[in-house]
């Protein structure tokens, strides 16, 4: 008999599955990605905000920036500096950190070879399984419970009002001050380049008048 519960994915199903399992996520997100990449991490940035706003708890873990090559270092830092002042808790663990797991409600495990805050066109497989005793033994092996009993603050309601007036209105009404200056800005490219053609057009009429 098949287990309903246990469920492939591949590089391009993969984010989509993700991302609907965060976003009905009811208390907490766990993330181990070793790699972290700038591309990746703003694709996945609205859905930490919304997660963010509604108070669902995110933990990233991922390698110190100072285990990366040289040149992706800066890149990281500007992530995890960004991801912090969201509300997301970043934590660096040392060692050459390699797994790649997601956690939901500590109910909903994604497996496998994907670094999910770093992938971007390899060819990668993870698995889906929702199964508590499975989440528990995850969270059992990756020492989890440890890691995280620092972790757990008061959270700040009033921080979190204001992530969900960003979210919900103020986001929503710069984008469409920007899509209207942006329609402005090639209506006014059209009136001038018709303007000009006039005065070609006018230009080339007095000229030929004088002949």
């Amino acid at each position: 008999m098949k287990n309903q519960n246990n469920k492939l994915f591949n590089e391009t199903t993969f984010y989509p599955a993700l991302i609907k399992d965060m976003i009905q996520a009811e208390k907490e997100v766990i993330i181990y990605s070793p790699f972290i990449s700038k591309y990746r991490a703003d694709f996945l940035r609205k859905t930490l905000l919304k997660l963010k706003a509604k108070n669902i708890r995110v933990f990233i873990f991922t390698r110190p920036v100072n285990e990366h090559e040289a040149y992706m270092r800066e890149e990281i830092r500007s992530v995890i500096e960004d991801y912090v002042k969201i509300g997301v808790d970043v934590i660096c663990l040392e060692g050459f950190v390699h797994e790649k797991v997601a956690v939901i409600d500590r109910k909903i495990v994604w497996q496998g070879s994907l670094n999910i805050l770093s992938q971007k066109s390899s060819k990668e497989m993870m698995m889906r399984i929702a199964d508590e005793d499975f989440a528990e033994q995850v969270i059992s092996n990756l020492k989890l419970n440890r890691k995280l009993a620092t972790k757990y603050q008061p959270i700040d309601s009033v921080h979190n009002l204001n992530l969900s007036f960003r979210i919900f209105f103020l986001e929503p009404i710069l984008s469409a001050v920007k899509w209207s200056l942006f329609s402005i800005y090639r209506v006014m490219i059209v009136l001038l380049r018709c303007i000009l053609i006039i005065f070609n057009i006018i230009d080339a009429i007095f000229n030929k008048g004088k002949l």
